[in-house]
């Protein structure tokens, strides 16, 4: 987390709640019932479409391996051809460059930086620590993180200072360590 943290990478959490999805579609009557994983993936590259307009400059995604990753790239070319679905945050992603690459995260530092974020980012969220060693432990991760100021758009989570959580994780965590290029 120190090596992480130490860098000038802005980090993006988002989790979905499947079952509080599931039940603001019912209940608002949505035509369409995307899946929360959809739904969280739709909103990493939102974030991220957004940190590069904030930059002045384009983003390439890279994510982890993964065995529906041509179903991931068919959703995003959608998101640019016909815009990401709702009005909230509508866009074509214009910033995001090419598709979405997977890659294996054993071989990419950064997916495994985004890995250890994902994991904490889940299970400070999901984990009631009964260790009190586990909970110190946890607890000084992601104290480290809300510090680090780098979380970009933390939203309104179980309170102001924890970035968009909801609180059960099950579908789907994502999150993203967007590095800058190299200056030249």
């Amino acid at each position: 987390m120190d090596a992480i943290l130490a860098t000038d990478a802005t980090i993006l959490l988002r989790s979905v709640s499947q079952s509080r999805l599931r039940e603001r579609q019912e209940r608002s009557n949505y035509p369409v019932k995307f899946p929360a994983e959809q739904v969280c993936f739709q909103h990493i590259l939102q974030r991220v479409n957004r940190l590069a307009d904030l930059h002045g400059t384009y983003a390439l995604v890279i994510a982890d391996e993964r065995g529906d990753r041509e179903r991931h790239r068919e959703r995003f070319a959608t998101y640019q051809t016909e815009g990401t679905p709702g009005v909230y945050m509508h866009t074509t992603l214009d910033l995001l460059l090419d598709t979405v690459h997977f890659a294996p995260s054993h071989r990419s530092r950064t997916l495994q930086a985004a890995d250890i974020l994902a994991f904490t980012y889940r299970r400070h969220e999901t984990v009631t620590e009964t260790d009190p060693r586990a909970r110190r432990i946890m607890d000084r991760m992601w104290t480290k993180i809300l510090a680090s100021g780098q979380l970009f758009e933390p939203g309104s989570g179980r309170d102001a200072q924890q970035p968009h959580a909801s609180v059960g994780l099950k579908a789907m965590r994502a999150a993203a360590v967007l590095r800058p290029a190299p200056q030249r």
